[in-house]
């Protein structure tokens, strides 16, 4: 009686005695060594221990399984190619490969991460985007109201040495910039920087005069060089506007809603938000 099966190996049919069954034997073809299975009755001995491949077809499992928790498309795409090939193999060369339960566990793992990347995270990031917008719009407003203090600190340090004026209520004559002043139908300053070109030594720095947030103007080279172009802040200008009138506005930040009074207070005021980038 004769026993058909095929090499480990190669896969090559082979026809041997059944009286070899549980025996070493080698294949004409590829020279593999293994035993022999027992027959059809199973009466023969066990066969021997399974050399076939499964490697391509566990990693692709593995890897489909760390894209799940993670969304990671970097691991669920070689999941995917890594499975297909794992299955291609058991079905071409089965008696070289196995694990064709992995492979399509793998594939099955790889494409719910592909899904879930391609439908959950941009729900996230819509989600996330607006806390990020906020959080970055609230990180402008604190920026711009510590340069709004500063800016009063310098109006302060200035109005000691002038009896308690302003430079926009002090004469050039004394230094200030009375003459030069032109308000607009909101008593806002229309020429601002001569006024604070008076106030360089105190403020130390044009960068003051910038709110973050302003994608339009940028900080002058120095006070010399200083224009409108260079400030964001709106000043307000008038003989009302002094230390009398502590919580007179003294300047607004119109991009933040910031707004700085006479008495070197800011806080933040959404009426006061009039322009939008």
């Amino acid at each position: 009686m004769n026993l058909n099966i095929n090499c480990p190996g190669c896969g090559q049919p082979l026809v041997v005695d059944a009286a070899a069954a549980g025996q070493p034997t080698r294949c004409s073809k590829c020279a593999t060594a293994f035993l022999v299975p027992g027959g059809a009755g199973g009466g023969g001995p066990f066969p021997g221990p399974d050399t076939r491949k499964s490697g391509m077809a566990t990693t692709s499992l593995v890897l489909g399984i760390l894209s799940l928790p993670t969304f990671c498309m970097l691991l669920g795409i070689p999941a995917i190619i890594l499975g297909h090939i794992g299955l291609n193999r058991t079905k071409k060369f089965p008696a070289q490969y196995t694990g064709g339960g992995m492979a399509i566990a793998g594939l099955v793992t790889g494409y719910v991460s592909l899904a879930l990347s391609f439908f959950v995270l941009p729900v996230m990031l819509a989600m996330l985007l607006p806390a990020l917008a906020a959080a970055k719009n609230k990180a402008q407003a604190i920026n711009s109201k510590n340069n709004l203090k500063q800016v009063g600190l310098a109006f302060h340090i200035w109005e000691g040495d002038h009896n308690g004026q302003y430079p926009f209520n002090v004469s050039q004559a004394q230094g200030g910039t009375r003459e030069l002043c032109q308000q607009d139908a909101n008593g806002y300053e229309q020429n601002p920087a001569p006024t604070f070109k008076v106030l360089a030594n105190a403020l130390g720095s044009p960068n003051l005069l910038v709110c973050p947030g302003d994608p339009v103007k940028h900080p002058a080279a120095s006070f010399a060089s200083l224009t409108a172009d260079n400030i964001s802040y709106q000043l307000r200008t008038g003989p009302e506007i002094n230390d009398q009138n502590p919580q007179a506005v003294l300047m607004v930040d119109p991009i933040n809603g910031v707004v700085l009074h006479c008495d070197g207070t800011a806080e933040i005021n959404r009426q006061y938000k009039t322009k939008r980038y």
